[in-house]
């Protein structure tokens, strides 16, 4: 049966991901044999992508300030993250009132899910507007009860530190084109989760080599970063991730 290669694309690294990406237009262009509309009219769409992709990471890697702005994203994102992991835990508490306020606070996370995913700028207004959510009425009470004081801090310090460096750009970066990371990484995912999907639906229903040889390029590509992701140690205080070296 026709299949993708498996492949946990969230856990590769911005960088890795372009590479991924790369990897699998460079080889299907080598191969040279897309003749159908609708495959090369992906081709062209993801070549576009990547180039402004690229575009950002090279921004990023020449500007400390761009820098500065991605890890204070990454930390506010962490703590959104820390929050709702925390109110998970009363989901099976014994405390009937615990139960009632988790329920509250999740209905309340769910109208915000993924918004750690959302762009610079949305990601900074819908934080403002979760706490101040959580800051007033019912769900103040429900934030005491269960002691999440201290994660909404948090999230307000963070999200305050990411608007302070967002809005005190230099004049130099403020006058460039700012690239939105996290944005252009999903536009990527759209594009080429569009393409691999679409060739192996054809390679699927025509069967031609066409599609087929394609497939098997993208998995083949696919399997490369899974392989090595699953080998890769975690991170500590003292050592960072190892990136995975782009395809030969």
């Amino acid at each position: 049966m026709k299949e993708l290669q498996s492949l946990n694309i969230a856990r590769l690294t911005n960088l890795e991901f372009g590479q991924h990406a790369k990897s699998v237009l460079n080889g299907i262009t080598t191969l040279n044999n897309a003749t159908d509309e609708g495959f090369t009219n992906y081709l062209a769409q993801l070549a576009t992508t990547i180039d402004n992709y690229d575009r950002a990471m090279i921004q990023v890697q020449k500007s400390d300030e761009t820098d500065k702005i991605v890890h204070a994203d990454q930390l506010r994102d962490k703590a959104v993250t820390a929050l709702s992991r925390y109110l998970r835990v009363f989901e099976l508490s014994e405390n009937e009132d615990e139960v009632l306020a988790y329920k509250s606070l999740n209905t309340l996370l769910k109208t915000y899910k993924g918004i750690q995913t959302w762009n610079f700028e949305e990601e900074s207004n819908g934080i403002d507007n979760l706490v101040n959510d959580l800051n007033e009425g019912k769900y103040l009470s429900s934030v005491t009860l269960l002691n999440m004081t201290s994660y909404v801090n948090r999230v307000t310090t963070r999200n305050n530190d990411f608007k302070t460096l967002f809005s005190g750009r230099t004049q130099e970066v403020a006058s460039k084109e700012v690239f939105d990371v996290k944005k252009l990484r999903n536009n990527l995912k759209t594009t080429y989760t569009d393409l691999a999907d679409y060739v192996l639906s054809m390679s699927k229903s025509k069967n031609t080599a066409e599609f087929n040889k394609a497939l098997d390029l993208i998995n083949t590509v696919r399997k490369y970063y899974s392989d090595l992701l699953a080998k890769r140690k975690p991170a500590t205080k003292t050592t960072t991730e190892t990136l995975i070296p782009p395809m030969q």
